[in-house]
Parts: structure tokens; C-alpha cells; sequence
């Protein structure tokens, strides 16, 4: 005992203990750590200044610089001390895009052309890694954040540690970085590859992990699958081009057992209590209730007629991101660039929903259809063409007016309440369109003959 307290072993017994809680922080958990996507040492965090000085894959000061310096110099990025010890300042505050790779310290790894990592890599969006989609870009997270449509920082920032919205999360004190609102760096892990790379998606790994339970990751049990989690009627859709394989595998599975329950993860935020401020948009959001909602729990009314692999059957389920990127889409809304294994054209432009009516419909919707929210619907719902291939103006005439569906809900007369004058034949081109967000979209209901239908 006096050898163990005499003063040079007290010394080493600080520094040591010193070392360990710096190297292993109570929130990082060590073992889960060394788990992780960042602290693999095989493709894990390797910052090209630090790597220099011989420091290994994975190791903790290639994010955190405990002295600020190494052999007199400050390795790249220069400008510090930054808060938590990082590399550079967690996030810029910037309200809109377009980012630049110092406005938030992960966009100095997770970029193209400019990253400290060694050797470079690749994240790609969700159409490309769980989809199949043979595009090639975009292929880094700062691409995506840069794309038209995106997760807004700003917004996910103040919303997570609670500075705007109805919602205070316990894991995000003021400064904290705002991708960490769904991932936890420490313990995120490395779930696929890009395709076509064969058996890459392991369906016990994550990188996500809920805001109300930063320090677990979500998904990687079989507890938090979309099937049995969330529902049993989950339907995957088409793998890219396929009509046998299914997301996001590319093989047979395809009742969600397979797939992180979205759902539950994305509804911690965007529910029907919440109120979330968009900078973006200059509104809030609306609400979200994947209970109720048709392409959530709700069922459909009456009938269905849909593409395959969903059928006529009732009572389907969707992922959001069956329809969502989760950083950001060419496409408005975060729509994804491929779904149901076809691609998508570039839908940048729809109709603002006016209530109680859409003011401006559109009057060449066939020309148009491929900018629009009604190719998206497309993918999945069978519009004229696919009922009568005589039909070569989809005006989804006969899923609201024709028995041919089985769901007719508007019978002939009154057109005039939601369309402007013209013909109304069911292959006609003079009649005037609706675009689909008029009347469908998250929360959305329509009154008809004194009856209320939920139209999303």
C-alpha cells in the first residue's frame, strides 16, 4: 500500500485515469467505440494531417485535438480551439444553403474534392445504396445537403436542442452539432456498401440512432425492424430494374424484416404533436400521423389499385423512405430519385396547395408530368395508361371517376369544384388536371357529399 500511494505511482495513476477518460469520454463508450464506422481500424476515421504523424486508423485525435497542436504546428484544418476539443467548430449557424465545408465540422470528411480523410471514400444516397440506383452522384453527404431540396441544419439544429419548436431533446446541449441529431459518431456503423457490391448490406449494423435515445443505436435489432416493430404489412418496394429483388438487400426479403423501422425512427421528430419550424419554407411543417395515414397504418377506402409488387390487397404499409432522401434529393421534398425500381425524372416544380382549391392547375399536364409529383405517384399507383393503354393522356380520370378502379368517389357533375371548364372524356387532352399535392399530401383530408376522406 505505501509503495502504491508514494508520489511517482500517484502520477502514473492520474495519468493514466487521465488518458483513459479522455480517450474513452463517458459518452463514447469505448468498446462500442472501436465498433463503430469512425473507430474501425480497418476504413475508419483517418485524418491525412494526423495520419503524418504516425497516429493510427480510428484513433480519437483525428476529431479530437487535445492540444490543439502536434510538434509546434496545428494540423489542417488551422483555426481552433474548438469547442468539444474538434477539429474545427461543430456548426457555422448558417440558416440556408449553400454550405461550405467549414460550416459544420463532419463536412470536412464527408466531402469530395477536399477531404482530410486518407483514403478518400464515398457516401451515397439512399436511391443508390438501398435502391439500386445506378447513378453515380451524388456520392458524398455535403453533395447531398448542397442538393435542391435538403435536411435544413439550421432547422435540425435548433429543433434538437431545443431553441425553436415544441420539442427539447436531453442529448443536445447548445453547440452541438446538428447530423447528431440522428447519429451518434461514437457508436454509428457502417450498414452497406455501394451496389453492386454483392452481400454488403448487413442487417445488423446502423448508423442511425433515435433523438430521444442518442446513445443506442436504432435499427439493428431484430426488435426495430419495420416488420415486427412497427407493422406486419409492411411492403418492400422493387429493387432497381427488378422485378424478383427487393430493397434494401436486392435479394427476396421483402416484409421489412430486413429493414430499420423508419417509421418509428423519422416520427421521433416529424409526429402529429410536434411543431417544426422550416427556415426553408418559411412555415412550419406539417404534421405527420403514420398511424392514421393511408400509406402509413390507415387503410384505404373501398378499393386499391396499385402497381406491383403491392396488388389490390388493403392495408399495406410504407417506409418513409421508401419516398424520402434523408440529407437531401435533387428532386423538391426530399423525393428520392429512384423508387419502386424505376427512376424518377427531375420533379422540380409542383402547384402550392391553396386551400380550400387549387388556384393555378395545371393546362398541359402531359407535358408536364414528368416535372411533377404525379410521376412520383406513378411509380405505385396506376394511372390511365395502365388501366387502357388507349389512353395516352394520364389524367388519373379513372381512379377518381370511373368504376373501372372500384373506388369511384367523384360521380359526373360539379366539375366544375375542382377543375377549371373543358372536356371531360376519360382520354380526352383539353380537360385541365389537378396536380396530385393539391389534394394529397401529409394530414390531408377532402370533404365530398357530406363525407370526410382522408387522402393521404
Amino acid at each position: 500500500m505505501t509503495d502504491f500511494c508514494n508520489k511517482s505511482g500517484f502520477r502514473l495513476l492520474f495519468l493514466f485515469l487521465a488518458l483513459y477518460f479522455f480517450i474513452c469520454p463517458e459518452k463514447a463508450y469505448c468498446g462500442k467505440y472501436l465498433d463503430s464506422a469512425h473507430g474501425n481500424t480497418t476504413y475508419g476515421v483517418n485524418r491525412t494531417s494526423i495520419a503524418a504523424f504516425g497516429y493510427s486508423r480510428g484513433n480519437c485525435a483525428h476529431c479530437h485535438e487535445q492540444h490543439g497542436m502536434i510538434g509546434g504546428t496545428e494540423p489542417a484544418p488551422v483555426g481552433g480551439p474548438s469547442a468539444y476539443e474538434l477539429l474545427a467548430d461543430n456548426f457555422s449557424g448558417i440558416t440556408l444553403k449553400p454550405y461550405s465545408q467549414s460550416d459544420n465540422v463532419c463536412f470536412y470528411c464527408h466531402i469530395g474534392t477536399g477531404t482530410l480523410q486518407t483514403t478518400s471514400f464515398s457516401n451515397f444516397n439512399y436511391s443508390i445504396t438501398f435502391g439500386g440506383n445506378p447513378d453515380s452522384l451524388p456520392n458524398n453527404i455535403f453533395e447531398a445537403f448542397n442538393s435542391l431540396s435538403y435536411h435544413n441544419l439550421y432547422d435540425v439544429y435548433r429543433f434538437i436542442t431545443g431553441l425553436s419548436g415544441t420539442k427539447t431533446f436531453t442529448s443536445f446541449p447548445s453547440g452541438s452539432n446538428p447530423c447528431s441529431g440522428c447519429h451518434n459518431v461514437h457508436i454509428a456503423k457502417k450498414s452497406c456498401g455501394k451496389p453492386p457490391l454483392s452481400n454488403s448490406y448487413d442487417a445488423t449494423k446502423s448508423a442511425i440512432s433515435k433523438p430521444s435515445d442518442h446513445n443506442n443505436l436504432w435499427g439493428d435489432d431484430s426488435s426495430e425492424k419495420m416488420n415486427p416493430n412497427f407493422t406486419t404489412n409492411y411492403q418492400s418496394p422493387y429493387w432497381y430494374n427488378s422485378v424478383t429483388t427487393y430493397e434494401p438487400a436486392n435479394n427476396t426479403t421483402s416484409d421489412g424484416t430486413n429493414l430499420p423501422d423508419y417509421n418509428t425512427f423519422c416520427t421521433d421528430c416529424h409526429n402529429s404533436t410536434n411543431s417544426i419550424y422550416s427556415t426553408t419554407l418559411g412555415r412550419n411543417l406539417r404534421t405527420i400521423n403514420w398511424n392514421v395515414e393511408k400509406h402509413g397504418k390507415g387503410n384505404a377506402d373501398v378499393a386499391i389499385s396499385m402497381k406491383n409488387p403491392y396488388g389490390t390487397a388493403l392495408g399495406k404499409v410504407l417506409s418513409c423512405t421508401d419516398c424520402h432522401e434523408p440529407h437531401g434529393s435533387s428532386n423538391l421534398m426530399l423525393i428520392r430519385t429512384e423508387v419502386n425500381g424505376t427512376n424518377l425524372g427531375s420533379i422540380t416544380t409542383m402547384d402550392p396547395f391553396v386551400p380550400p382549391s387549387c388556384s393555378t392547375p395545371y393546362s398541359n399536364y402531359d407535358t408536364l408530368k414528368s416535372n411533377s409529383i404525379s410521376n412520383l405517384c406513378n411509380k405505385c399507383h396506376k394511372d390511365d395508361y395502365d388501366f387502357n393503354t388507349s389512353c395516352q393522356n394520364d389524367h388519373w380520370y379513372i381512379v377518381h371517376h370511373d368504376s373501372l378502379a372500384g373506388d369511384p368517389f367523384y360521380t359526373s357533375g360539379g366539375c366544375g369544384n375542382c377543375h377549371n371548364s373543358g372536356q371531360w372524356g376519360e382520354c380526352t387532352s383539353t380537360r385541365t388536371a389537378i396536380n396530385c399535392n393539391c389534394c394529397h399530401y401529409h394530414g390531408s383530408t377532402y370533404t365530398y357529399g357530406g363525407t370526410t376522406w382522408r387522402t393521404f
